[in-house]
């Protein structure tokens, strides 16, 4: 297998896989469970509002965060990006940077909203627009990180896998 795209990468479509990736989604639903609980809080005695604008703020906070990271790395959209998976490593060079890193720091690839997303073992995360693949890239693409990175099983989950 040898797929190779090149592509431009908009400030949009960062901000979008920015917002996407599993740390801001983590966040976020952590921040709804600490306005919940502010909320509930206002029917004690002594209310939790600090929770509740906590809950509030750090969604706004980290949409600031995510603009200003694309603002910053306005030099990522002035070119195109190329993006190059093979049996052995997956490779993506941008403007300012280029890589290439084995299949062995890899533990999982998966589809959210547009993208490909592939996390490394040390938990850095990286992301490939789908609009760069043809309809046959992508369904060779999913196969492949369907076979080479199988999603992992939480451990928790069944019962049947304690034993």
């Amino acid at each position: 297998m040898d797929i190779s795209a090149t592509f431009h990468l908009t400030t949009r479509e960062y901000r979008g896989a920015i917002r996407n990736s599993p740390t801001v989604r983590g966040t976020l639903i952590i921040c709804a469970l600490m306005v919940m609980a502010g909320l509930v809080s206002l029917l004690s005695d002594r209310p939790a509002m600090m929770l509740f604008y906590v809950g509030l703020g750090l969604p706004v906070f980290l949409e600031v965060v995510v603009r200003l990271s694309a603002r910053r790395s306005a030099a990522l959209f002035t070119e195109p990006w190329t993006v190059r998976v093979t049996e052995e490593a997956f490779a993506l060079r941008t403007p300012v940077s280029q890589a290439e890193i084995g299949w062995n720091a890899y533990r999982e690839a998966w589809q959210r909203s547009g993208f490909w997303y592939l996390r490394q073992l040390g938990g850095a995360s990286s992301f490939v627009p789908k609009r760069a693949l043809d309809d046959a890239q992508q369904v060779e693409l999913a196969e492949f990180f369907a076979r080479r990175l199988p999603p992992q099983k939480i451990r928790w989950y069944s019962p049947r896998s304690w034993r």
